[in-house]
């Protein structure tokens, strides 16, 4: 009986331990300063690669080098897709900053339009304003944008550094701290705690490869269509769009915000208007009927009411990154919940 209790107490403490040192990773990544999306960012690449780096490993080559290699040949791409795409990027951004104050006054022009509209037709049940506070919106936005671009460089420079690397260590050695945490759970915890590893680590995984295929097919779609009409600025807007179609729902209209204004303040034709609504229209149908339903449907199995208040949560704790990873978090938690109930439940009956 003494021995079955210090065995129960042992298996106790060292579920305590895991916990306890989880709770403290996680507080690490909140409180240090541009860990948290370093380490997301991270967690992507990693996830992004370890099913290449796991293939060759089984071919017989060394773990380690086929991460560095793969690195290599990743950083090679990508700089020589950075060099042949910054000056077409940097030339666009130079101008969108040298027409900035006539975008400012078409905006202000756009919003004192409607509310002209709105006046006209609801001035007995509300006062409209809507020109002057836009403008003055505008200006403050746009103000603190310049201001906080030094900090926003230096954070950027900072993420470019340190996810690769921790992605490179989480690659090499993943599957070794996985076995350690794993190692100090209690028996007779091991086995679910290791199904459900696996399968959280495929859910996520999963997700993220289907998410950045969305954006992608997004980006793609958006540049040959603008591109293909002669649009300004039709890069930049491409990735805009491919970049805000990573915030669920809400994302996509962001998107398409900036192009339609654009078309509106130099008052392009409205066949030109037209065509760019059945660009971006095309982008989300095929995202809508093939790669949400096809894959990341499948992926996270969330009722569609349990998404919208998990990013709703997600805005309100952590802005635009929380509606990004409120999704597979959830999903993960639903996974997590449903695997132990299940395991209580089983255990009760037997």
């Amino acid at each position: 009986m003494a021995n079955n209790k210090a065995l129960r107490r042992e298996q106790w403490l060292r579920l305590a331990a895991v916990i306890a040192l989880l709770l403290l990773s996680f507080t690490i990544l909140i409180k240090v300063e541009n860990m948290l999306v370093s380490f997301l960012l991270a967690f992507v690449i990693s996830y992004l690669f370890n099913p290449i780096v796991s293939h060759f490993e089984r071919m017989g080559f060394d773990r380690s080098l086929c991460i560095s290699v793969l690195f290599l040949i990743s950083g090679i791409l990508i700089g020589t897709i950075i060099s042949l795409v910054s000056p077409l990027i940097t030339n666009q951004l130079q101008n969108i900053q040298s027409e900035l104050p006539k975008y400012a006054e078409g905006i202000t022009s756009l919003v004192a339009y409607v509310e002209d509209r709105l006046s006209s037709t609801l001035s007995s049940f509300y006062d409209f304003n809507l020109s002057q506070e836009s403008g003055a919106l505008f200006q403050s936005w746009i103000g603190s944008t310049l201001s906080s671009l030094p900090v926003l460089a230096q954070k950027t420079f900072t993420t470019i550094i340190l996810a690769p690397f921790f992605a490179f260590f989480m690659l090499r050695d993943g599957r070794n701290i996985s076995r350690k945490l794993l190692s100090m759970v209690p028996n007779n915890l091991f086995e679910i705690a290791l199904s459900l590893t696996h399968d959280i680590n495929e859910q996520i995984g999963g997700f993220i490869r289907a998410r950045l295929l969305e954006a992608l097919i997004v980006g793609l779609v958006v540049w040959l269509g603008l591109g293909i009409m002669g649009f300004r600025y039709a890069t930049v807007l491409a990735i805009f769009a491919a970049l805000t179609n990573l915030i669920p729902y809400i994302g996509p209209l962001i998107g398409a915000i900036p192009a339609f204004a654009i078309a509106l303040i130099n008052q392009d034709p409205w066949l030109t208007i037209l065509i760019m609504t059945s660009v971006y229209a095309i982008a989300q149908i095929i995202d809508m009927l093939f790669i949400i339903p096809l894959v990341v449907a499948k992926i996270v199995n969330l009722h569609p009411v349990t998404v919208v208040i998990v990013i709703i949560i997600g805005s309100q704790v952590m802005g635009i990154l929380g509606m990004i990873i409120s999704i597979p978090a959830t999903s993960a938690l639903k996974l997590t919940v449903s695997t132990v109930y299940n395991h209580i439940v089983g255990f009760r009956v037997s």
